[in-house]
Parts: structure tokens; C-alpha cells; sequence
């Protein structure tokens, strides 16, 4: 282990990599460690690769909205990226016990986009926005603080250009927030995480999925045929510009879903309503 971090306990485990809270002990301060996990056989480098590109794309972004990278590198036991350690829960879990009301939504909305805007500048797309990859955090004045984290499956787009394709094997990504053209193997833009902000939109506003399915598959077909309850029958007690603009971030086709998240935060702050939409 670097001899610079110390680790205090672990905060979440997934299928390559581990997150722990830590202390850097050169400034005394308490930060999260994520590093790929041991492997005892080889064959990590490729996890170890994508852990330092990981590291490079999130250092590159500086926002208030963004989960801040502090330091990354190798050691004898692998990658590792030192983060801010947020303070708080992820989304997923402050839905799972209630739906959110309207002031928590429009920070919601407000804070991600914002953070959302500042990633889609730096020519890089997520690709796995979901309420587990945000971090909500109740302020001391009632407020909600968000933060966007692991960019472990963001792409970089090309210099010039406004699509990247993408991996040529596997279905990376969480299949109740993927655009349906990533089913379809179509090249990755904007839109994908316009889309997924839509059903994550969703999700935090009626604690259910917009697609639904007891299998994999079954998801994906409800995402192609775009077979969904309508939020206002939900949530009837939302303005219907708030429920237009959700439906259209996650529209089927993606020219009808506005088309960067400028454009997006736009439609958020001018109710469809008022311009006749």
C-alpha cells in the first residue's frame, strides 16, 4: 500500500475494485481510496488501465458537483485514485425511502446538470449515470448538496468530434438507465446520459424504474418499444412542465430529447408550458 494512505474502513466492494475511507497522513485529513482488487492470478492490467484513465478523466474536472480527484497511481499492489470523501448517501438510497419532494428535486436537477454540463465540456461522456453514482448530502440549511462520482465507464470523445463509438464487446452500464441506441450499438453521445438523467429523473420522483422487467432482456425490450407508465399518472400532483420535460430527456428517439444538457437546464428554467410546447 502507498505509505502515504492509511486505511480506516471499507465503504463499498464491487466486481474489480474497492472503495475505502482513508487518511492521507501527510495532511491528517480523511479521504476515499478506490482501487482495483488484488488479483491473486494476473490479467489486471487491463482493470488497472482503466482504473488511471478513470483517474485522468475525473482529475481533469473541477466542479462543485463533481467528486474531486485528489491523487492517483501504482503501486506494489496496483492502481489506486485518492477522492474527496463525501459525506452523506447515494441517491439510490435517500429514494428508496421516500420519493422526492419538489425543493430536493429542483437541486436535484439543478446540481447535476450543472456538474453534468462541466463533463459534457471536457469532451467526456459518463455513460453510467444512475442514483447509485450520485452522492446527496442534507445541508445544515435543509438544502441538498449533490455530487457526481465514478466515472469508471465514461468515454472520452475524440478531439473534434461529438461521437466516440463504443466498446466493441460487453454491455457496460446499469440497463434501467441506458439509452436504447446503446442496445443498438450506436455510436455514444450527448444524448446517452441526457437519456439516463431522464429515467434517473424518473426514478427519483416515483422510487420506480421508467422501464421495467424481471430480466435483463426484458428491460431492454421495455427501453426499444418504449413501454413506460407516464410519470403524471405517478405523480399527478407534479406541474406538467416538470413531467413534459423528464419524458422528453428520455424520448426514444434521440433527436426528439434536447440535444445537450445546456439545452436541457434551458427547458428546465423555461416551463414548456410558457413557450407553448
Amino acid at each position: 500500500m502507498n505509505a502515504r494512505y492509511e486505511l480506516l474502513a471499507p465503504i463499498a466492494e464491487g466486481g474489480t475494485g474497492s472503495v475505502y475511507k482513508a487518511r492521507d497522513l501527510q495532511t491528517g485529513s480523511e479521504v476515499a481510496l478506490k482501487r482495483v482488487l488484488t488479483c491473486k492470478t494476473g490479467g489486471c492490467g487491463t482493470a488497472v488501465d482503466a482504473l488511471i484513465r478513470e483517474a485522468q478523466q475525473q482529475s481533469a474536472l473541477q466542479h462543485p458537483n463533481i467528486v474531486a480527484v485528489h491523487d492517483f497511481g501504482l503501486d506494489a499492489e496496483g492502481g489506486y485514485i485518492v477522492m474527496e470523501l463525501v459525506r452523506g448517501e447515494t441517491l439510490e438510497a435517500m429514494v428508496m425511502r421516500e420519493a422526492l419532494k419538489t425543493a430536493d428535486f429542483d437541486a436535484l436537477v439543478r446540481q447535476t446538470l450543472e456538474g453534468m454540463r462541466a463533463v459534457h465540456a471536457r469532451g467526456i461522456l459518463h455513460l453510467d449515470l444512475k442514483p447509485g453514482n450520485l452522492m446527496v448530502r442534507r445541508l445544515p440549511d435543509g438544502g441538498l448538496q449533490v455530487k457526481i462520482l465514478d466515472f469508471g465507464l465514461a468515454q472520452t470523445l475524440p478531439r473534434g468530434k461529438t461521437q466516440t463509438p463504443l466498446p466493441a464487446s460487453g454491455l457496460p452500464g446499469s440497463v434501467h438507465f441506458m439509452a436504447p441506441e446503446q442496445f443498438e450499438r450506436a455510436p455514444a453521445d450527448a444524448r446517452m446520459d441526457i437519456y439516463a438523467l431522464g429515467c434517473l429523473f424518473y426514478y427519483a420522483l416515483t422510487q420506480r424504474h421508467p422501464f421495467e422487467g424481471e430480466t435483463k432482456p426484458q428491460v431492454m425490450v421495455a427501453h426499444l418499444h418504449h413501454r413506460t407508465q407516464p410519470l403524471g399518472t405517478l405523480r399527478p400532483d407534479l406541474p406538467a412542465s416538470t413531467v413534459q420535460w423528464v419524458e422528453r430527456l428520455m424520448s426514444r428517439q434521440p433527436a426528439d430529447r434536447p440535444a445537450s444538457i445546456s439545452e436541457a437546464l434551458r427547458d428546465y428554467e423555461t416551463p414548456m408550458a410558457a413557450r407553448g410546447g
